[in-house]
C-alpha cells in the first residue's frame, strides 16, 4: 500500500467516497449529518483548492492503482481559553473504501498524517467521527486517541 500527497487526478475519487460517507452518516442522525443535494460539487472545489493550501495534508492509499482511501488534515484554532501549547489539525474527511479496511487502510493513512503533523511543530490532532461508525471509531481508540468531547443533539420540529 502506498500512501501518499493526494492529487488532482484523485479529486474524483474522493469526492464518490466521501459522498458515500455522508449517506451513511446520514443514516446515523438524519438531521445533523443531513447531506446537502450539491455537496458533491461543493466539495470537488474544496478538495481542488486544498491540493495547494499551505498548513493542509491531503492524503490518498492506494495499491496497485486502486483507490483505497483518504485523509484530510487541516491547522484548527484552538478556542481563545484554551492553550494546548502549539498547533492542532482538524481531520475531519477521512474515509476508506469499507469498514473493514479501517484498521489497516485507516491506520495507515492516521500514522503518516501523524507522522507529517508532528514534524511540522503540532501538538494535537482531532479526528470527526459518528457515534455509530464503531469500525473507525476502532481505529481511532488503536491509535491512542482518546474521547475529548461529544456533541449531543436533538432535532427540533
Amino acid at each position: 500500500m502506498d500512501v501518499r500527497k493526494a492529487a488532482a487526478s484523485d479529486i474524483e475519487a474522493t469526492v464518490d467516497l466521501a459522498e458515500r460517507n455522508r449517506q451513511q452518516y446520514q443514516k446515523y442522525q438524519s438531521t445533523f449529518w443531513r447531506k446537502h443535494s450539491q455537496s458533491a460539487a461543493m466539495t470537488k472545489l474544496f478538495f481542488m483548492r486544498l491540493l495547494t493550501e499551505p498548513g493542509s495534508y491531503f492524503l490518498v492509499a492506494t495499491e496497485g492503482g486502486q483507490f483505497l482511501g483518504f485523509l484530510i488534515a487541516r491547522q484548527f484554532p484552538a478556542s481563545p481559553v484554551f492553550d494546548p501549547g502549539g498547533a492542532t489539525y482538524l481531520i475531519d474527511d477521512f474515509c476508506v473504501i469499507e469498514p473493514r479496511h479501517w484498521l489497516t487502510i485507516g491506520e495507515a493513512l492516521l500514522s503518516h498524517a501523524t507522522t507529517l503533523i508532528h514534524e511540522h511543530g503540532a501538538v494535537q490532532i482531532l479526528v470527526t467521527c459518528a457515534d455509530r461508525d464503531l469500525a473507525k471509531t476502532e481505529v481511532l481508540r488503536r491509535s491512542e486517541l482518546s474521547i475529548a468531547s461529544n456533541w449531543w443533539t436533538k432535532p427540533l420540529k
